[in-house]
């Protein structure tokens, strides 16, 4: 069965990018439910939540499509190793929930926010900063994106924030497995196993893709609306 791709506003050519994304993420497995059901409790725990930061847009850039390594109108592609950036949004009985908004925003790969706040170094003008797109009929969602760095004594992570009519919003951010978080006040401040369950193992992108990207597949859990 195909899948319908999530919507974006993209050119042509973007679009194609993203519907190959959508196209390789469906083979990933359910490694969270697969767990989950397998432990014989029947439901997923809730991703855990995290704050959102201070530097949510205050206004969004004109391109908010979900492959922030090009900006319209801009022919050079961002500085840093490009991430494809995929998986699903399901509900904690482990159903897809198709319809879902997902928010990405980060630093570029000099350390900077593309935000009114965030001022005073050099940034890289070709990162879109931040996208959205929305999830298909199975869940799923991509994005293309660079790997996150470190920053202000900060690990490297992703903002995410995804918001579902069904479900409540939920506001996290992603770490990479292997990288150390030792000492971050955020993750400090967190209950213990947050650092684990928000961790994103990274991979050799497949041949698909250009040469020396990677890619990462994390699955979100939102807890039903109240």
């Amino acid at each position: 069965m195909r899948h319908s791709p999530p919507t974006v506003l993209a050119s042509p050519s973007r679009r194609r990018v993203l519907y190959r994304l959508l196209a390789a993420v469906a083979v990933v497995p359910a490694f969270a439910t697969v767990a989950a059901h397998a432990q014989g409790r029947g439901t997923l725990d809730p991703t855990p939540s995290q704050t959102e930061g201070p530097f949510y847009p205050k206004t969004f850039p004109a391109d908010v499509d979900a492959d922030l390594t090009q900006v319209a109108g801009r022919s050079a592609r961002a500085k840093g190793t490009p991430l494809y950036f995929e998986g699903r949004v399901l509900g904690t009985d482990g159903r897809p929930l198709p319809g879902a908004v997902v928010e990405l925003w980060q630093c570029d790969a000099l350390g900077r926010y593309h935000h009114a706040g965030d001022d005073g170094g050099p940034r890289d003008d070709n990162f879109q900063g931040y996208g959205r797109t929305t999830t298909a009929a199975d869940g799923r969602y991509a994005f293309r994106t660079i790997r996150p760095v470190p920053y202000g004594g900060r690990p490297a992570h992703l903002h995410v924030r995804v918001r579902q009519a069904s479900a409540a919003t939920l506001t996290t951010q992603v770490y990479i497995a292997g990288d150390r978080t030792d000492g971050d006040f955020v993750l400090g401040a967190s209950p213990r196993g947050t650092r684990e369950r928000l961790a994103m193992a990274l991979a050799p992108a497949d041949g698909g893709r250009e040469t020396g990207a990677l890619t990462g597949t994390f699955d979100f859990v939102l807890r039903a609306a109240r």
